[in-house]
């Protein structure tokens, strides 16, 4: 068996430190609103480094769990931020009824209203503001280290790390935050949707994984080429795209609530916590990744210059 099937390499196992889990009602204040905060830690003393993972559309700031937990026992503090579209929020505010986040997608009804949300500007840049308020309030939060943050997200939430990591939208100036690092992008969007255009990506140079997979089809069918645009585009020095075989916009089951990932969301989440490390410094990470993890899961394309991406 090659070392890119064994269980060996040591970001597709647990890390070695217990995961503390717990919720910040109030972490910040945005949109004259509280900002609640789900927060999944390593144990222990000592400034831990930060990953701020954004849900879906509809979804929950409790989600994403099996991802953030993998990522919290290799030594990250993982910052769930809840979203006005979050439907815990946004299905009263709508009033919707007899629907949950699990279900609404499938409603006619449901799932009109809730579109109106990811069409609608101003619910764009509120999802920028929160994540902005998680930031700003990082320095006055003991054991977190306030700069050289990860950006991760899926769908809606992708859409919003991309605006973080600088990328622009048509008639606006950059979203960016001098404390994002790099970012993680789930099933993201490419040119044509919500203010992106083929240049949008010109000035992102910050380290960048994007996950997408060979189902993984847009509102109005996009495939794989739209999806990866942000990894063609982009001019990272060091960037990773990971394809899913035969996978659909779930990848696996990645915003589940719970800890027991499928094999797919298993390697997603051994290859983000793979690409954290690289952009903390470890070459070995860069290089399992450079060669290609996961093969009958995944398709590699893999880029990186010879200097160090954070430096």
């Amino acid at each position: 068996m090659g070392c890119n099937e064994h269980p060996g390499p040591r970001w597709a196992r647990p890390g070695r430190h217990r995961v503390v889990a717990s919720e910040v009602d109030e972490w910040a204040t945005a949109d004259v609103q509280r900002v609640a905060v789900f927060v999944q830690e390593p144990d222990g003393a000592g400034e831990k480094p930060v990953v701020v993972l954004c849900h879906g559309l509809g979804g929950s700031h409790r989600g994403y769990a099996g991802l953030g937990h993998h990522l919290a026992s290799h030594g990250y503090a993982v910052l769930h931020p809840q979203f006005r579209d979050a439907f815990e929020l946004a299905g009263p505010e709508l009033g919707l009824s007899g629907v949950d986040e699990r279900t609404w997608a499938a409603d006619p009804v449901a799932k009109q209203r809730m579109h109106a949300l990811l069409f609608d500007p101003e619910h764009w840049l509120s999802r920028v503001g929160r994540v902005h308020a998680v930031l700003d309030a990082l320095a006055a939060k003991p054991g977190l280290k306030p700069g050289h943050v990860l950006l991760a997200g899926h769908s809606f939430g992708a859409y919003t790390a991309q605006l973080l990591l600088g990328t622009r939208l048509s008639g606006h100036e950059t979203f960016s935050h001098p404390a994002v690092a790099g970012g993680i992008l789930l099933s993201p969007q490419g040119s044509g949707d919500r203010g992106l255009t083929p240049g949008s990506w010109e000035d992102v140079e910050l380290p960048l994984l994007v996950v997408t997979g060979t189902r993984d089809f847009g509102a109005r069918g996009e495939g794989v080429e739209w999806r990866r645009e942000p990894y063609d585009r982009a001019r990272s020095r060091f960037k990773h795209l990971a394809v899913v075989h035969d996978g659909d916009h779930q990848l696996g089951g990645i915003p589940r609530h719970d800890n027991e990932n499928s094999p797919t969301a298993a390697a997603i989440s051994a290859v983000a916590t793979a690409f954290a490390d690289r952009v903390h410094g470890d070459r070995a990470a860069g290089e399992w990744l450079a060669n290609a993890p996961f093969p009958t899961i995944l398709d590699h394309t893999h880029q990186e210059e010879a200097a160090c991406p954070t430096s």
